[in-house]
């Protein structure tokens, strides 16, 4: 089964974000053309940050068609690997969370001996919270508490051998450890989010400066980047999540959403202070309402995730473009 994304010319409204009866009526203008790079100092001066001088490729159209073809997991291959994770799933107590993650590490070390599949990345949505600004940066944590993860992502040229992709941007955004977005702070991650009151590009305005887990990298020879964050929180009614936007040309780009093994969410949502004060939550990657739009299927958009010894995390995904 094949699925193209969003059709020529249209773009991707509020209504588009959660399914009708969650999204207000609203008839989202085009998006705005790719903004030039944004300085870190422009938009949060009395914080220092290291960056890097960003291409200056400018995207005229947001057409995401091209690269969001949908192309159908191996489900007689995940149907195994899922059974791997089954004994730690709804491990949520804090009297056996240290057996649960030990578990998951072992599962995970068999998971890692099966080679990444080389297939074009499942389109998902934008969402809400989309800010159209490059701050160049591999450490997007700034000051927010949570499990640290390094997240490596590799880009590929899906219908070439899977040739790496040099010299794209990569751009990634998620929540914090209380749900919450790094410039709508106003939203109460308890509640479904208002979308009432959109901006010129159909997203909602933002209300705050700040900018925190989001940045933007450029791959390197190895069609690769790197970025330093922590594990997201959760908000009503999300699984748990990172959002992510691939600029390939001026004219091609995938956009997409990566999700956190379930197993592992559940350990850290159930023992860390960042996350526990909330508890674990009851959206799932199984039940997610955006994952269940786009169609996925296994865990091609599950991270593959290692537990180091220190307690950090690692995670890696190969994502597919379609055309270059």
């Amino acid at each position: 089964m094949e699925q193209s994304g969003p059709p020529e010319g249209n773009s991707t409204g509020v209504g588009d974000f959660f399914p009708a009866a969650l999204a207000p009526d609203h008839q989202a203008p085009a998006r705005t053309p790719f903004p030039t790079p944004i300085s870190p100092d422009e938009h949060c001066p009395e914080k220092e940050r290291h960056h890097q001088e960003a291409p200056s490729t400018e995207v005229e159209e947001h057409d995401e068609a091209p690269n969001e073809l949908i192309i159908r997991r191996r489900t007689a291959l995940m149907g195994v690997l899922g059974t791997f994770l089954t004994p730690i799933t709804g491990l949520i107590s804090p009297a056996r969370a240290q057996n649960g993650l030990d578990q998951y590490a072992k599962a995970n070390e068999m998971l890692s001996q099966i080679p990444d599949m080389c297939r074009v990345t499942t389109a998902a949505v934008e969402g809400p919270y989309y800010i159209d600004e490059r701050i160049v940066r591999s450490d997007i944590r700034e000051d927010q508490p949570g499990v640290p993860l390094e997240l490596e992502l590799q880009l590929v040229n899906a219908n070439a051998s899977c040739a790496p992709i040099e010299g794209a941007v990569i751009s990634i955004w998620h929540c914090n450890a209380a749900g919450e977005y790094s410039g709508y702070l106003f939203n109460d991650p308890n509640t479904v989010p208002d979308l009432a009151s959109p901006d010129a590009t159909g997203h909602v305005k933002t209300g705050d400066e700040e900018r925190f887990l989001r940045g933007a990298q450029t791959t390197n020879a190895e069609g690769k980047v790197t970025f330093k964050t922590i594990v997201p929180g959760w908000y009503t009614p999300r699984a748990v999540h990172i959002h992510l936007r691939a600029f390939l040309s001026a004219s091609e780009m995938i956009t997409t959403q990566l999700y956190v093994p379930q197993a592992l969410v559940n350990v850290i949502q159930s023992t860390d202070p960042a996350y526990g004060d909330r508890g674990v939550s009851i959206y799932t990657n199984e039940e997610d309402l955006v994952r269940k739009q786009s169609g996925v299927e296994g865990m091609e958009d599950i991270l593959k995730v290692t537990v180091r010894d220190d307690g950090s995390l690692f995670a890696s995904m190969v994502l597919g473009a379609g055309s270059v």
